[in-house]
């Protein structure tokens, strides 16, 4: 039985239209669900948290992550991304065991964890056996986070005909069958740029275990794309069961088709400017009202904190809108994008595009209790009247006091509660090593 527990005073951003922004506000929670939220609640608790000088949110969610790279962090930081794929893709993959993955994974999530993100995306593409996918996770797993696992193609199918590997057919009816746990699962597939022509094979094998198909689209710029989203249409293989990322080379006719599908788009704003991606499709994918959430992507390349994509996402596409006008002479009137909109992105609106929202996403009354607080009594938080700015503009993770997931305390005054860190993270620097020796990424970019 989850403990009910009571956040008492906190300034609360509830990303809940109707609740709104609640000051000197109580939280309370009771077997894992958000049983009420307002002033002076009443009510026994078994754990009462103080919740005076801080920011109570809901818990970010992260659209887009290979976690399996954290052992590899900051190798690609020079990397543009055919150096990526040609020395991480094609070299590294194949020296990475099993508990490779599985520490990778569960430091990763608790990276995570610890900077306030309660759900994440795990575009898992590190698959070389069922073996493989089996501690991707239960890495997860131990590491007490939401997670949707996306089980990839091995990159060794990469640029064949070959279907998704059948094993997903394993793991969705033996280890993530229920849709209420918390790790559920999607299928990550190559999609229309990568692999062209197993798109549609891999899409319909998705549908029919019942699950979203989430894959990389025009993420660089090699020659002319095909207008593959139209195609999807056409054959009605797009749908709200459907995730694209990055997406920076689609155009404005795409994303209208995206939109009208239902389809979600998920930007990783800082990996797309610095290896040669493109720019983040912000502006064209909100014009067209598409479904749309932030991701953090390869932690091997930029990263892994929520609020500093949030803050890329917010500034690259206000600049870009700012040049337009700039170029004709002129200033502008007013900003493209506000900082609640953004927080959003990270939130509520994630949670509908992974499906999520009527069970996270905003601290409302019966949605699960994934709950962030916030230090608004920390140096580079005081001062600041509008706490939503203070979580969009000036937050970290460094801020990050509690964290609870789904009513379990995972972090609390500043440091996790349920793992043996120290061992986990001796354990992933022996990982590192290893891998490391494989091959030479200091002259690999050069």
């Amino acid at each position: 039985m989850l403990p009910r527990i009571r956040v008492k005073g906190a300034t609360i951003v509830s990303m809940d239209a109707k609740l709104g922004v609640i000051e000197s506000g109580d939280l309370l929670i009771d077997n894992g669900k958000i049983v009420a939220v307002g002033k002076n609640l009443g009510g026994w608790a078994v754990m009462e948290i103080d919740g005076r000088g801080m920011i109570a949110m809901p818990g970010l969610i992260n659209g887009h992550i290979h976690l399996w790279q954290t052992a590899l962090r900051g190798i690609a930081a020079d990397w543009t991304l055919d150096h990526y794929f040609s020395v991480l893709i094609g070299k590294v993959v194949g020296l990475y065991t099993p508990q490779d993955v599985y520490l990778g994974n569960l430091v990763g999530a608790l990276d995570q964890v610890n900077s306030g993100v309660t759900t994440l995306f795990d575009w898992c593409h590190i698959v070389n056996t069922p073996a493989h996918a089996d501690a991707a996770v239960d890495a997860l797993k131990d590491a007490r986070i939401r997670a949707v696992f996306a089980y990839g193609t091995p990159m060794r199918l990469f640029g064949t005909k070959e279907p998704h590997p059948a094993d997903a057919k394993r793991m969705r009816a033996e280890r993530l069958a229920s849709k209420d746990a918390l790790v559920t699962m999607a299928l990550a597939i190559r999609g229309t740029d990568f692999a062209p022509g197993t798109a549609e094979a891999d899409i319909r094998f998705a549908r029919e275990l019942g699950l979203t198909a989430s894959f990389h689209v025009a993420c660089a710029k090699h020659g002319p794309r095909p207008q593959s989203m139209q195609s999807l249409a056409q054959q009605n293989l797009l749908g709200e069961d459907i995730n694209l990322v990055h997406a920076n080379f689609l155009t404005n006719d795409e994303f209208r088709v995206i939109a009208n599908a239902g389809a979600s788009v998920s930007v990783t704003p800082e990996v797309e400017m610095q290896m040669g991606l493109g720019l983040p499709p912000t502006g064209a994918a909100l014009a067209a009202r598409a479904r749309l959430n932030i991701g953090t992507d390869v932690v091997t390349g930029v990263s892994t904190d929520m609020f500093t994509q949030m803050r890329f996402l917010l500034q690259t596409h206000r600049a870009l809108i700012n040049d337009g006008f700039h170029k004709q002479e002129t200033m502008p009137d007013k900003l493209a994008i506000t900082v609640r909109e953004v927080l959003e992105l990270a939130t509520i609106k994630s949670a509908q595009c992974i499906g999520l929202e009527h069970k996270i996403g905003s601290l409302s009354p019966g949605k699960e209790a994934d709950v962030v607080l916030l230090r608004k009594t920390d140096i580079n938080m005081r001062a600041a009247p509008d706490p939503i700015a203070a979580i969009v503009l000036h937050a970290g993770v460094a801020n990050v006091d509690t964290v609870i997931v789904g009513g379990n305390l995972v972090k609390q005054n500043g440091k996790l509660t349920h793992v043996e860190l120290p061992r986990r993270l001796a354990e992933l620097e022996r990982s590192s090593e290893r891998l490391c020796a494989g091959f030479d990424y200091r002259a690999s970019a050069a």
